[in-house]
């Protein structure tokens, strides 16, 4: 399954771990016996690779210890269903495949149900939501700045399409106080605006079944992935069956929830309203 999302996730950290080495593709292949484009593929997860191909490509570019065993894990589980993993950082442990897959697809459908999608939060929403989730404060701006930087594919020259479903609890539940919450609403309006930006408010009147918030990644030319994430654990999914059940959802969510004019309307006059209470 050398197209799955575990083996396209750890194709992605070898990809960035070389580049952190300050290695090329060409560099490491040639000490691999590999083409540039067979190790291409392998980090694009095109190309199916063992755990001996993954504990010679750690060696080149020195990865040791707990990094290198947790890959060398994902390269003996690649062929597993789903992936799984829990953090104790408070950071999702799948950042770096996610950031990747993001860069990748051409639509990507969120799904928020208790806060701004994470791909339109302003600084100052993620700011204070990582504050008041326990965050060290030292720690605060460089996740800050992950998170405003996975922004740059919906602004991009050839922008991500992206559709988002965001509950109209989210836009009631305060984050950072009514000024913060303003700009954010704002932020929203404005976003929504663009082309490539399909944003639907999923009225308190609509009862879609949804249970939690989900991620949904289409790719040109390889299967959809889905991502979800809890407070200490993350998982994508990526069999068939379990893709096409959140397509479904996507697809029934955008039938209950309002539409753009109507969204942008009511973001708006949430936004006034907080402005209302800050002043």
């Amino acid at each position: 399954m050398a197209s799955s999302a575990r083996a396209r996730g750890l194709g992605a950290e070898l990809r960035q771990l070389r580049k952190s080495a300050n290695l090329e593709a060409q560099d490491v292949g040639s000490r691999l016996g590999w083409s540039k484009s067979t190790m291409s593929r392998a980090e694009s997860g095109a190309r199916r690779i063992d755990e001996a191909d993954v504990s010679a490509i750690l060696a080149i570019i020195g990865v040791t210890g707990q990094e290198r065993e947790r890959l060398l894990n994902m390269a003996r589980e690649i062929d597993q269903p789903g992936w799984w993993e829990t953090s104790d950082s408070g950071l999702p442990a799948q950042l770096k495949a996610l950031l990747s897959f993001e860069k990748d697809a051409v639509r990507i459908s969120e799904g928020a149900v208790t806060l701004v999608p994470g791909l339109l939060q302003t600084a100052s929403y993620t700011r204070a939501l990582m504050l008041g989730g326990g965050v060290p404060e030292d720690a605060v701006e460089a996740r800050v700045a992950v998170r405003r930087g996975r922004q740059d594919i919906i602004f991009q020259k050839n922008p991500v399409e992206l559709t988002a479903l965001v509950d109209e609890g989210v836009l009631m539940r305060e984050i950072g106080g009514p000024e913060i919450m303003s700009e954010q609403l704002r932020y929203l309006a404005d976003t929504a605006e663009l082309p490539n930006v399909d944003m639907r408010l999923l009225p308190f009147s609509a009862h879609p079944g949804v249970d939690g918030s989900f991620l949904l990644l289409d790719f040109p030319k390889v299967r959809s992935i889905v991502h979800i994430e809890h407070h200490r654990s993350s998982a994508f999914l990526d069999e068939p069956d379990d893709v096409a059940a959140y397509a479904r959802l996507r697809d029934n969510l955008m039938s209950t929830a309002c539409n753009p004019e109507h969204t942008v309307r009511t973001l708006k006059a949430y936004a006034e309203k907080w402005e209302s209470e800050s002043s």
